[in-house]
This record gives C-alpha cells, structure tokens and sequence, in this order.
C-alpha cells in the first residue's frame, strides 16, 4: 500500500486539512484451495477417514471433489507491475487483503484481472461515483460509468473511494468498523468462488501504522458455508477432482451438499491458524458472514466474554452481509474453542482454536471473590411429555386429531408420539444428591428448564454436578469466566493432551465446577441489572442439548439480588427457550424407538416424514399452550430471559401479543433469537386477559411453539387518556397482482446467465402459475360508505402490495372502520397498540367491523429508538394464510411532540417489506392454479419444484427491479421502515448501494446493511447525498438470485432542477443501460 498525503487550504478556517490517499495494487488470481490441509479433525482428535460427517465434504470419489477446489481470490501486489505479492496474515485464509482507511482519506485500488473471466471490486461502507461502483445492475449508466461494471480477464481498472463521514463511525460505534469487498458481476457467484475481503473504515485519528490505536492485536474472520456448487469453477473441480467426472449428477441433493463448505475464512475442523493473543491484550475482533438461508452462524468464543456495541455478549450472530466488531480482553489462558454453534454447523467443521498465552501481563480483575453460591445439579433421565393436556389450546382440539398437531403427537407403527425419553437438570440441596429441591410456584413455567442459576457481581459461583444419567455430560456456561480446568466442553487443541475431566463426567461420577462473575462479564452501563445467559452439556454438545440438558443462567450487577435470589426491581421473571428440540439427534432416539413405536423393527429413521415427526417446536418443551405458570398483573415489571437453541431453521421472532417489550432501550413486541443467543426484556403490562406468546415464524407457530399467557388486574392501575382520535377506513379487497410485470431489469441483470434465475417463478410453461396471482389486499376508502377508494398519493405509491401507511401517535385512538370486500372471512390487528380485547374479531364477507386500537406510552419510542417507530398490521383469522394472500400493512407510532411530516417538507417516509410470499400458503391456490396454469389438470401440488415456483421474493410484493416509487432528493432527510415477517427462509439482510444509513438501538449506530427476520420491525434514517439510480436488495444467495432487488433513485436537490434535466422514464433508461451493457454480453456469452 503506498500512502500520499494532500495539504488543502480550508479558506474558512485558514488551517491546513492532510487527507490521506491510500494506494493499493490489488490482482484476482486463480489458485487452489484446501479447507482442511491435513487427514484429522483437529476438534475431535479423529481421522478424517473415522469420521461420517467430515468424509461428507473432504473425501473424495468417483462423483466427489473432497477438500480442494479451485478459486479466485484478491492478491495483492507490491507495486504495478504486478509481479510481487504482499504478504498476508496467515489466519485470513482466502480472504482479499485488509484495507484500511479513516474519515478523509481517499482510497485507489488498481485491480489487475489475472482471472480467466470478468470480475469486479465492489466496496461497502465508502462513498464511491457510479464509475466506481463495481457493481453490474442496470443503473441507467452508459459508457464510461459501465466501465466498472466488469474488468475483462487481462484487463487493469483503478477504483477511487472516499471515507466520507456520512459512511464512517457513527456516535454509537467503535473507533474502526467492519465492511467488506467483494466481487458483484454475480455476487452469489463470484464470493462463492472466493472473490470478499475485508474493509476497515475507522475515526480520524484512530489509526497508528495501520492499527487501531489501543489496541494490542486484531482478528478479522469470515463464516460461511462456501457453496462450491455456485462456483464459477464447479465445471472444472468436477473434471480435476472426481475420479469419474462423466458420472456426476451436479442437481443430486448428496453431491451438492458435498460441496458446502462451513468454512471460517476458508478453513474447517481447526485448520485456521495463529489466533494467537496474550492475556489482558485488548484484542479486536472484526466478523461478518456472508452465504446464504444455511448462513445463520452464532459465534461463541469459549471461556472469555465481550463488549459489543456497549453490551456484554460472549455470543456473535451472523448472517449474510452482516458485519460486527467487538472488543475482548481475554483473562483465561490456554487454548479455547471458538465455534458457530448452530448444529449443523459444528457438525460440519465450522470450529477454530484460539489461543491465549499467559504473558504475565498484570491483571485488571482486582475483586476478592467473598461470596459463594453453591449449587448442586444431577442429569437425570426422564419421560417427558410436550402436550400434557393431550389438547391443542389454540384450536381446542386433540393434539392427536388437530391438523397442526398431529404429525407430532400421532403415535402409531411410525410415530413416537409426542413422549419422549430425555436427559434433564434437576436441582438437590445438597451433595449428598438425596433431596430434590422443589420448584416454587413461579418456578412451574420453566418446564424441562434446568433450575436458575443466579449470581451477582464478585461472586464465585460453584456447581456440584452429578451424572446420574446414562451418558457422559457436563455443565458449560455462558457469559462467566472460567479456567480450561473447568470448561464443561469436550474438545482436542492444537498441542494435543488429554481431556479435563470437566468436559466429560462419566454416568455415576460428580465433579465441581467453580466459575468468577468478574466486572468485566458483568453487565455494562447501557446493560439491565441481569444479564441472560445458559448452561448446557457440552460433552456432544449437538447431541446433549437435544436430549435435554439446557438451563438459565442469570448474572446480575452487585446489589441487585436480594437473599431469596429475587431481583430487587421486578415483580416477576420468567424464563423462555425457544427451539426445535430434534429428537432425532437425541442420545435416547433408538430407546424412544423401542418404547413406543408398536412395531420398532420396521421403522426407518432416514425416511423424511419419521424425522420431520420429531421435531418438536417448543418454548420449555411445551407446545400448542401446555406451558402453564405464565400469569402476571398489569402494572407489574416483568423481566422475560430469552433464551435460543438449536439449528439453522431455528430463527425465532417471539411475539407477545397485547403488550410490549423494552429490551437494549428500544421498544419492541417482538424478540429475535438465535442459537445460543439471549436477552432480557422488561415489560410492564396494561391490558388484562389472556395473550399469546408465540414464534411468528410460519413453521414453528404451525408446529407449536406458541404458548398463553395471563394478565390479571391485582390492583388499580392508571388508566391513560386519549385525547385526541383518528378514523381510517379500510376494506380487504381481492385483486389480481403482477409481481413482476416487466421482465427487462431482470434479463438485463442476468444477461450472462445460460437461463435468467428468474425463470423457475416467472415461467408460466406447463405446471407453473407464472408471475400474475389472485390476492387480497388492504385499501383505504375515503368514507365509511366504501364507495370512493382513496387514490394513492405519489408518495405512496412505493407500497404496492401493503395496506396504507397508517399514522398515530402517543395519545391517540385510532378507529379502523373495515369493510370485508373479499369473499371469505378476515380482521385488522395491529403490533404494539392496546385493545379491549385480547383477538381482532372476525369480520365475514359483506361486513363492516370496527377495530379500536389504542395508543399509550408503551406504544411509542422507548429512550433508544428514534422518534417514530413502525409496526406492522395484518389479518389474523388464520395468521398465516392471511397474510401470505396478501393482507400486511405498516402503522407507524410517533412521539407525541413529534412534527407531523406535512411540517417538514423535505421529510420522506418509505416502507419496505421484505418477504418470500409463499403462494402455496395462500387461500386462493387451488383459484390460481385454474386461472393462470396452462394445464392445471396436471398440476401436482405436492410437487417439489411447483411448490418453489409459488415463493416469490419479493419487497413490498414486487421482484427483479419491479418496485418504483423509491425517489429522493439530493438534502431530504428519509426515514426508511423495514419490516420482516415469513418463514425460515426469512432472513434478510437489505443493502443499500451507495448511502450507508443511521439507526437507533440506545445509541447511533451506522451501516449500509440491516438484518430482518420475521418480526423485525426497523427505523433506519438516510441523508442521500449522492444522486444516481442505486441497488437496493437482499443480500441472501438465493434472494438475490429469487429476485429481491430493486433500485432507488436519488435526484439532484430541489431548487436544482431547473438546470437538471428531468428523469427519464425508467423504461428508455432501461433500454439505454442494455445498450450501453452489449460490450459486457458480448463477453459472457
């Protein structure tokens, strides 16, 4: 990298400003890539050819690649003639190499194309012009802006960008934080053949040699599951590396999932090298992932904790274009694990080693540790049932006869029925292990919950553990400091030795953990009084959890727990575990098995329907409301722990129906968790009856995990006053919807691809619906005869397919007048509002039904959130169907001294809902099969790829370029509402090209990319600074590809525009981009 410094005159000031120009020379080679170098797992001490599971992805065979497959990766080069390379830290793995500037520096990449075909080198989080963008879309570019779009093998092209403020740290961030680069012909593609690196963008003055100033070291790390098969190199692994090419069937499920690496910078099973730090180091972590739906990743770091955006996590979630930074000051020597703790992600090799050296640094932890908590714990064996009622609370029907229920609890020649044999926590009185200590009362809702351990600041807390089971188990913390002798997981290092006893306790055997509550795992300022952690058997950690063996853990500020345990400032706790409990991968699936299936010798534990039956979508192994001990009073502080678990699928949006939530500052009614994440929420309710907790994601609410809970009113509670009320009138209204009526973005954007992506949803061809689809949607009227609908204001018309933008703010009563002008039975329920009643009533076809939706304090912006936060509002007489066929809409609650928006000219709102409308769940699939197949005679519903073809990805129901209306001057000030609701596949991750934006989680935090899952409701604020038309997309694999993009367009300022011409109608722009892109078509095809 060379460094040039500009001296400027700032003529206001007369003081002279030095901007940095940083200088690289940067190749894309092709090269050869090993993610395991070596014949053994380093974790598990075994040999590759030993184990199952890793011979899945690194062996090779006739119709199999292995380890090794060929790549393109960034080097970079000294100088420009390309001829000497730089040498790289040796734990980046594949990753480009690291760029680094600070606010006012300008960066020069000079990309050299060594590759065999064009890439391009596209940078987050830097200001950059449309001829440095390096991102091929259509843009309404031409001529030398395409250059960028793609540098032609042998080809050198120089990127400049600017590390403007606008994209720099915000106030809440830290001093340096992460972004990436990466390739973005195909960006699919191209990172999946390994063209991503890392970019650094840090504070002035933050910076000293290239390293962020106080601190003592930096760890930059990718986790992916690297898919080989959208490898622009996949043709030719085949040929190099499968013994028998001719005989490789690239669309069998087997070979592909072969080629799915879960890689952490390009390396598995321990291969990552030299994460080598030294005690009491402050130590930079800088992580991101990128992939696809597989990428949920949850990065624990064992035996150490962090500061991350002013809270203490040990825990890191990651997912596609996510990007994180966190400070560690490691206190426990030896070598830990750093692991994703999604199942099938530890299964699959994504585990490191890192090391932390005793370098007699003095210690910062200066507590006497006087206090003891001491706790005594036995794993015990246990038949637990997940419907002790036998009934579906929610329908009233026989959990064995219901339609959601019964292929978990149906017992049979092929079912297990929803008893199972597992593993539990139960807690004794002492270490004679005689006397079970009994649960109280508000103890009853914790289920098959381990007891509570609780511990303050400066304690030490040691637990007496007992294996009365009949498997090795152990007890691993979270969010505690520990020494590698009392780790409870069971893992081989780099050095090698032998086991620690804690980490796996024989059947019969005890052992006693002794864990610190140090100040620096306590909670931080910005924390509540109690942080959420859990205890788990670490021994198989996959194995152990599904068998059972998971408990809370609470760590409090000093002072905060009175002699009971209780916390001083709540009124009530309760503790919830969200996750699919697999019994399939429970140590007791064969005992299971012979205990009761009638005939256990016929069954098959491969076939997929067995397996599906049990996976039990439970909150403390409860299911379809059979938790019971959830009641409370209204006015009383609740504190919620929530807690998550489990696999990729077990992406959880945990909704609380009728009251909200303050959690991290900001006011919500919905939690999203994640394996091995938690958090506390503090509620105070106001709404007494009976409310739901449930997970709004599609298939866990379906599969059960949905439970009751209870507000009574113990004593008298201020009531509060609405003063002022507003009337929206709104009819459900059937529709035929278009969601991609023009297909010339699309062909444009994929015109290098041998079929457009598109094609599998677009395509009526013989068994497809096609784009076009019977809905119903919410439209607003002008008056309660219903004659006159409103027409949309040009502002609005960016909606499409959602419901009006409905407007309220604290102090309000919000009447929804609804007509049904549909043909079957639907309501209006809104997020975050208080009603009189605890469901939206039913309103049938024909009918007019009138919703009273409340607005108190606890509807608005807690202390964290901006001024106005979104909720969204959606049908509920069947929730899932309703809103797949189309009935979603977003309210937006705003202080009550905010300005109205009408004030604030240059204010513009926009709502975006980003969400994989499943047409198969739609009430009118069998109407659109006769409609719009071309022979619907023919269709078979239960057919794999109809039922993909009906997933439409869409943003605001619109896919390929298709959403319009995203316009914005040059000074406006946006505030963007970003809504995510579905099902698994949900997890969305929306990038805006060419503006970074501002959003508030207690403090202001900056970035280019927000994570969505179902029940993530977001404001996000942008200044657009930069005209042009600019990308705007989910960054999932197969979003991009299903077609969740559009653009947005930023104009030139207002007072402008006379010396501006106007904007060309998108169509003609469109048709000069494809003309102006034939140089780049003529090359891929």
């Amino acid at each position: 990298m060379k460094l040039f410094s500009l001296s400027c005159l700032l003529l206001c000031c007369g003081c002279q400003v030095w901007a940095v120009i940083r200088e690289h020379y940067i190749g894309i080679t092709e090269t050869i890539w090993n993610y395991a170098p070596g014949n053994k797992n380093i974790i598990s001490g075994q040999l590759f050819s030993e184990e199952e599971q890793a011979r899945v992805f690194l062996q090779r065979g006739p119709d199999r690649i292995g380890s090794t497959y060929k790549k393109a990766v960034y080097t970079q080069f000294t100088d420009n003639t390309f001829k000497k390379t730089v040498e790289k830290p040796s734990w980046l793995g594949f990753l480009g190499p690291i760029i680094k500037a600070e606010v006012g520096d300008s960066i020069i990449i000079h990309l050299k194309n060594f590759a065999t075909r064009a890439y391009t080198l596209h940078p987050h989080g830097v200001t950059y012009t449309k001829e440095n963008e390096g991102a091929f879309y259509p843009d309404n570019t031409k001529g030398l802006q395409k250059k960028d779009d793609a540098v032609m093998p042998g080809e050198l092209y120089s990127y400049k960008w600017d590390v403007t403020e606008d994209h720099g740290p915000a106030e809440g961030d830290s001093n340096c934080v992460t972004r990436v680069y990466h390739s973005h012909i195909d960006a699919p593609k191209d990172i999946a053949s390994g063209l991503v690196g890392p970019l650094i963008t840090c504070r002035k003055g933050t910076l000293d040699e290239g390293r962020e100033k106080h601190m003592d070291a930096e760890f930059i790390l990718m986790f992916s599951v690297m898919d080989e098969n959208l490898s622009w190199y996949l043709d030719d692994n085949i040929k190099k590396y499968c013994s028998e090419p001719a005989k490789v069937d690239k669309e069998n499920e087997d070979f592909q999932e072969s080629n799915k690496m879960h890689s952490i910078n390009g390396y598995m099973y321990g291969y990552l090298p030299n994460l080598t730090m030294c005690a009491e180091d402050r130590v930079k972590w800088h992580l991101f992932g990128m992939g696809n739906e597989a990428d949920v990743h949850s990065a624990y770091f064992h035996g150490q904790v962090f500061t991350e955006r002013n809270h203490r996590i040990d825990t890191i979630s990651l997912f596609p274009a996510t990007f994180v930074d966190a400070l560690m000051v490691p206190k426990n020597p030896g070598e830990w694990l750093l692991s994703c703790q999604v199942n099938d992600h530890i299964e699959g090799g994504m585990q490191v080693i890192f090391e932390v050296k005793d370098c007699k640094k003095p210690t910062t932890d200066h507590n006497e540790y006087t206090n003891i908590r001491h706790y005594y714990i036995a794993a015990e064996e246990i038949i637990w049932n997940y419907g002790p009622s036998a009934v579906n609370h929610f329908t009233g029907q026989q959990l064995i006869i219901d339609s959601e229920s019964q292929t978990f609890f149906e017992q049979n020649e092929k079912r297990i029925g929803g008893s199972y044999k597992k593993a539990v926590y139960k807690e004794y009185t002492d270490d004679t292990f005689t006397k079970k200590k009994k649960r109280l009362p508000e103890e009853e809702h914790l289920g098959l919950l381990g007891p509570v351990i609780k511990a303050e600041v400066g304690d030490i807390v040691r637990v007496t553990f007992k294996n009365n089971g009949s498997h090795s188990f152990s007890i691993q913390p979270h969010g505690v400091s520990y020494s590698k002798g009392n780790e409870g997981a069971m893992y081989h290092t780099i050095s090698g030795g032998t086991a620690a006893p804690a980490s796996q306790v024989s059947p019969g055997s005890t052992f006693t953990y002794e864990w610190k509550v140090s100040e620096d795992v306590g909670p931080t300022q910005e924390d509540p009084d109690c942080l959420t952690w859990l205890y788990y058997s670490a021994a198989d950690s996959v194995k152990d959890t599904n068998s059972g063996l998971v408990g809370p853990l609470l760590v409090c500020r000093k002072g905060t727990l009175l002699p009971s345990g209780k916390q001083k400032n709540v009124d009530k706790e309760f503790f919830l575990l969200a996750t699919v409990f697999d019994e399939n991968l429970s140590w007791y699936l064969d005992d299971n098995i012979l205990m009761f299936l009638i005939n256990s010798d016929d069954i098959d534990k491969e076939d997929e329907d067995f397996q599906e039956s049990n996976k039990m979508h439970s909150i403390n192994g409860y299911m379809y409301g059979n938790q019971p001990g959830l009641e409370m009073c209204t006015g009383n502080t609740v504190s919620w722990h929530l807690i998550g678990l489990g696999s990729e699928v077990d992406i959880h949006g945990i909704y609380f129906s009728e009251n909200t939530l303050l959690t991290k500052g900001t006011r919500r009614d919905t939690t999203n968790l994640f394996p091995h994440t938690s958090l506390t929420a503090i509620m105070k309710p106001d709404s007494e009856g009976v409310f739901e907790v449930e997970c709004l994601t599609t298939d866990h609410y379906t599969g059960g995990m949905k439970q009751k809970y209870k507000v009574k009113k113990c004593s008298w509670w201020n009531p509060s006053l609405y003063l002022h009320e507003k009337t929206y009138y709104i009819a459900a209204v059937e529709i035929e919807w278009d969601y991609s009526p023009n297909r010339t973005w699309e062909q444009e954007r994929h015109q290098f691809h041998e079929e457009s992506p598109g094609n599998p949803f677009l395509n009526k061809e013989e068994k497809f619906i096609g784009s076009k689809y019977k809905k119903v949607v919410y439209r607003e009227y002008t008056d309660r005869t219903f004659s006159t609908p409103k027409e949309r204001a040009e502002e609005h018309q960016h909606l499409e397919i959602l419901g009006p933008l409905l407007h309220a703010k604290v102090g309000d009563k919000v009447t929804i007048v609804f007509k049904n002008l549909a043909s079957r039975p639907y309501s209006i329920h809104a997020h975050g509002v208080k009603t009189d009643s605890s469901t939206a009533a039913i309103t049938q076809p024909g009918e007019i039904g009138t919703y009273v939706w409340k607005i108190p304090e606890r509807s608005g912006s807690g202390k964290g959130d901006p001024e106005c936060i979104p909720w969204v509002y959606y049908s509920t007489v069947d929730k899932v169907k309703d809103i797949y066929s189309g009935l979603i809409g977003t309210l937006v609650i705003c202080r009550k001294q905010y300005i109205p928006t009408f004030l604030l000219p240059k204010r513009v709102e926009l709502a975006l809902l980003f969400m994989v409308f499943d047409e198969n769940e739609s009430w009118y699939l069998d109407e659109n099969i006769k409609t719009y197949s071309t022979n619907a005679d023919n269709v078979d519903k239960e057919d794999e790829e109809f039922i993909e073809s009906n997933k439409m990805h869409a943003i605001n129901g619109k896919m390929f370029g298709n959403l319009q209306g995203l316009t914005m001057h040059v000074g406006d000030k946006v505030s963007w509402y970003l809504m995510g609701m579905g099902n698994e596949v949900d997890m969305h991750t929306a990038h805006f090209h060419g503006h970074s934006f501002d959003y508030k989680r207690t403090g202001v935090y900056r970035a280019d990319v927000f994570d969505l899952f179902p029940g993530t409701f977001q404001a996000i604020e942008m200044l657009p600074k930069y005209p042009g038309t600019w990308l705007l997309h989910c960054h999932v694999t197969d979003h991009i590809h299903g077609g969740m993009e559009t653009t947005y367009t930023v104009l030139p300022k207002e007072e402008q525009q006379s010396s501006v011409s106007h904007t060309k109608p998108q169509q003609t722009q469109l048709n000069e981009g494809i003309e102006s892109s034939q140089e780049i078509s003529k090359f891929f095809t």
